[in-house]
């Protein structure tokens, strides 16, 4: 499987602390509403740097219930939700944010991030432009957006963005990455595998833009660098289960079984399913042999 995009690394703070300011407009009570509330995200902030998020989330409803117009509760919240993967949840609570501050960027940025990790790519393209009306040329905003535009089928449209991220920010090695597989995708390999080469130069321990090259290079028929490309993902990610499938088929391809049945026992205690169907793959002439000479 020809992967789209990097695994998503945040080497940012995950959260950002709520600053307060006096609104010398309101009266007493609401001021003392929202320096709770801000107190509340501030020591939730505390506790997710201490890995204590069960506590960080209760923390963040309680400053929400204070507060249902605190953005930033709203924003840390659905990080957390994020980071767990409830990705439906973490929906929920950027909207909020949006809601209560439409032009807090880095609330539009997460929450096109999750639309596409929940497959809702179309408004994922829709927030991630709003986005880029308030901060244009942001390449991290377009690199997200010409993901939506590939996943939904748009892949000229994806390019160009692509591009567009790589003019704005040239040595943005994920936009390289993700460009290279809108040009496999177009039919461009040769583009494809100088713009993985590129995303592999600018980020060498950018697992999934070697493994894409190996999938670009096979298809090239470079089978021995292809080899090396893969190889070289899987001294980064040991379990890596595609790479070492895609490694033994091309062992199978070059006739080196061995090599591919060695494959399939790393692969095996990585990913059952897959190392069986491989097993399959591997011996499809002996079962056929078997089963044939059941017939006689």
């Amino acid at each position: 499987m020809f992967r789209l995009r990097k695994f998503r690394f945040i080497a940012a703070s995950l959260f950002c602390l709520l600053l307060l300011g006096v609104n010398a407009g309101a009266n007493q009570s609401r001021d003392e509403s929202i320096a709770e509330a801000a107190e509340l995200n501030n020591e939730a902030v505390v506790c997710v740097k201490d890995h204590h998020y069960d506590q960080a989330v209760e923390l963040l409803k309680k400053a929400i219930a204070l507060r249902p117009d605190l953005s930033t509760g709203h924003y840390n919240l659905g990080r957390i939700y994020q980071l767990r993967n409830e990705f439906d949840l973490a929906i929920e609570e950027f909207e909020h944010a949006v809601d209560a501050n439409p032009n807090f960027v880095e609330a539009l940025h997460e929450l096109g991030i999750s639309y596409n990790k929940s497959g809702r790519y179309t408004d994922a393209i829709e927030c991630l432009k709003r986005a880029l009306k308030l901060e244009p040329g942001r390449a991290d905003l377009l690199t997200e957006l010409g993901f939506a535009y590939s996943k939904d089928g748009h892949i000229q449209e994806a390019v160009a963005i692509f591009q567009e991220a790589i003019r704005v920010k040239p040595d943005f090695g994920d936009a390289y990455n993700n460009l290279g597989v809108a040009y496999f995708k177009t039919g461009q390999v040769s583009g494809a595998i100088e713009s993985l080469q590129q995303a592999i130069r600018l980020s060498p321990t950018m697992v999934v833009a070697h493994y894409n090259l190996g999938y670009a290079l096979t298809q090239a028929k470079r089978r021995q660098q292809a080899i090396a490309s893969y190889k070289q993902a899987l001294a980064l990610k040991p379990d890596f289960a595609e790479a070492h499938h895609n490694l033994a088929m091309l062992y199978l391809q070059m006739g080196q079984r061995s090599l591919a049945l060695e494959e399939y026992h790393l692969l095996q205690s990585i990913d059952y399913e897959m190392s069986q169907k491989l097993f399959q793959i591997i011996f499809h002439d002996k079962i056929l042999d078997v089963r044939e000479q059941g017939r006689e």
